[in-house]
């Protein structure tokens, strides 16, 4: 009697549950799927200030400010990278701009303004320049940029020469004059 038990249990298991069991595993699965993409899609993707932007391996030698956006300028592996930061429905989102070598004196990038990022105009490089131990600035240092339209920006560059200049719109430049004591140091006229 106990075999015959055993058998029709047996029986039982195998044909009825097995159907199901496929069904409620496939239901369990699909369940799965729509939670961790759910999850997800609420996952910040951003960071949440521009500073996070910068990658480990590089250190932000300048910032600018343009409107709601920061251009910042990054030292990573010989090069400068200028970085266009904007903030996202998910916090800080970035950009980056065509680097340039480090010793580069004046690099001009500029975006077209679509979506998120505006319409930007950005001078960025490292200025050739007599070192000062302990000074936050170059002291004397002084960057003049004379931009296509005829609006001048000045700027005083970091201790290690590196600057950023970023204005509103998409503008070429037409010179950038590099002084320090009130003399020329160099002059670029070729972006």
């Amino acid at each position: 009697m106990t075999a015959l038990v055993l058998d029709r249990v047996r029986a039982f298991r195998l044909k009825v549950p097995a159907a199901r069991l496929r069904l409620w595993i496939a239901a369990a699965i699909s369940l799965i799927v729509v939670v961790a993409l759910v999850g997800i899609a609420g996952l910040p993707t951003g960071t949440r200030s521009p500073e996070g932007l910068v990658p480990g391996s590089a250190r932000l030698a300048a910032q600018a400010r343009v409107d709601d956006v920061e251009v910042l300028l990054t030292v990573e592996a010989g090069k400068l990278i200028a970085i266009v930061a904007y903030e996202g429905e998910k916090g800080w989102l970035g950009v980056d701009l065509d680097p340039v070598k480090s010793g580069t004196v004046a690099a001009w990038a500029a975006t077209r303004g679509e979506g998120e990022v505006p319409a930007l105009s950005t001078v960025y490089g490292r200025a050739p320049l007599s070192r000062s131990e302990g000074a936050a600035r170059a002291p004397g240092a002084h960057l003049l940029v004379r931009w296509s339209d005829g609006e001048v920006s000045h700027v005083e560059p970091e201790r290690d020469g590196s600057y950023v200049v970023a204005r509103p719109g998409r503008v070429e430049v037409d010179t950038v004059v590099v002084t320090e004591r009130g003399e020329t140091v160099i002059e670029v006229t070729e972006l």
